[in-house]
């Protein structure tokens, strides 16, 4: 595997030549439109995007339900994948006998069959394409199956530890959906040719928790839209209007998912103490998601729902124009420990592209990203008085945060575009089809 060490060595994309157009399989957990709010179809899209750009046929493969499966070059109307064996009557009796089983057994559902009907999915849309890129999702095996029996290159794209994060969140796997579930991600990472993780973090669990050798491993932390995400001066103005704050009334902005952990206790305990210097300051929220409600809760336990707007789910068009017209953006974290926060932060590419002051916590990935009062400031996880201190700093002085969002737009250009991102996938890709070919 020594072929994939030099993927992780940075590498300048100017001018290069496009490669030879390759048909690449795109597999997908789960299938969604493409405009969905779930930050990781929007992650694979973009990505995907990318790739159909540089002149590459790409087909989306992703269960639609327990029974069907989409196999399509277009996810806006998508296509039902053809199957054969697993429509037959034997087969659906078989599964519907077996579900009974386990229900009278007291057994969870194990995705037996349905992983079945996407191997036989798989087994019909797969041949003809060069190579295969799955991103991993909970009980999913039938599109490694697949690549194994058809002999076909297969990347797994590992966007994090399901299992961890379930845990995290409260909800964590146990019993024999536990045990199910483990089986069937180190299937997938052992059948894979080269496993893509967004982070140093993430490549350490790989290989201290899932057991995957090094040299099976490519760093890709996320990228940015560039295009996208930037400065909006036209449209500035406006916005501000549209959310009452004037010119010279500080505006600070939020965009995520309100995970747990994502310190938005922290950051509105800060921005109540912001009150008490700048009344007329904002605070924007944008985004949805478990703790949305609880937040909610907690700004009118602060008293400070005039100061403080919920937006909700906005269009990705909307939110590049909301950052770039806020005065700071800020990424805060609780803290956790090292090992545990393996994450590649899409929002703090986006914050820095956009040009904007950032604040955000020092932990895993984002240390390595934002350099303290060069692109940004950096506070410690879960430091309410830090994040306090930032923010007067940077609402008191215009000049730092027009250096500081000019120089993080510079490097979200140089080093974290997609364009970027896509040339090095590009390399890899060529990597493992070359290797497999050798073979």
């Amino acid at each position: 595997m020594s072929q994939l060490k030099d993927i992780n060595a940075p590498i300048n994309v100017d001018g290069l030549p496009l490669l030879d157009p390759l048909r690449i399989a795109y597999c997908l957990p789960v299938f969604r439109p493409p405009d969905s709010s779930d930050t990781s179809i929007l992650q694979q899209m973009l990505i995907a995007g990318g790739l159909k750009a540089r002149g590459h046929a790409l087909t989306f493969i992703a269960p639609r339900n327990l029974s069907d499966t989409v196999c399509t070059t277009d996810l806006h109307f998508p296509t039902l994948a053809p199957r054969t064996w697993s429509r037959q009557s034997w087969f659906e009796l078989t599964s519907k006998i077996t579900w009974r089983v386990q229900q009278w057994l007291g057994m969870p559902y194990l995705n037996v069959f349905s992983n079945y009907r996407l191997l036989d999915a798989c087994l019909q849309c797969l041949p003809g394409h060069d190579i295969v890129q799955e991103r991993n999702g909970l009980y999913k095996v039938g599109v490694a199956m697949a690549c194994k029996r058809l002999s076909l290159p297969y990347i797994m794209f590992f966007d994090g530890d399901d299992i961890f994060e379930h845990a995290y969140a409260g909800k964590p796997i146990t019993g024999i959906l536990r045990w199910r579930a483990e089986r069937t991600t180190r299937y997938n990472l052992t059948v894979a040719d080269c496993v893509i993780c967004v982070s140093e973090t993430a490549k350490a669990r790989l290989m201290n928790v899932w057991q995957v050798p090094e040299d099976k491993i490519a760093v890709f932390p996320n990228g940015v839209d560039v295009n996208l995400h930037r400065p909006y001066p036209e449209t500035k103005a406006d916005v501000r209007a549209s959310l009452g704050v004037a010119a010279n009334e500080p505006l600070i902005i939020f965009v995520g998912s309100f995970y747990p952990w994502q310190d938005v206790t922290g950051l509105l305990n800060a921005f109540t103490q912001i009150l008490a210097d700048c009344p007329h300051g904002r605070l924007v929220l944008v985004g949805d998601g478990q703790q949305r409600e609880a937040m909610a809760q907690y700004v009118t336990q602060l008293g400070i729902d005039s100061s403080v707007q919920f937006t909700g789910f906005l269009p990705h068009t909307q939110v590049a124009r909301l950052v770039s017209a806020a005065d700071v953006a800020v990424a805060p974290y609780t803290k956790m420990k090292p090992e545990f926060f393996y994450g590649s932060s899409m929002k703090v590419f986006e914050y820095m592209a956009s040009g904007v002051a950032l604040i955000a916590s020092d932990q895993g990935q984002i240390g390595e990203v934002v350099q303290n009062g060069v692109n940004g400031v950096l506070v410690p996880p879960g430091d309410t008085g830090a994040l306090v201190t930032a923010l007067k700093n940077l609402i008191n002085d215009a000049a730092l945060r027009s250096r500081l969002g000019q120089r993080a737009r510079e490097d979200a250009i140089e080093k974290h575009s997609w364009e970027h991102y896509i040339v090095r996938l590009e390399q890899l890709y060529q990597s493992v089809i070359s290797r497999r070919r050798s073979k």
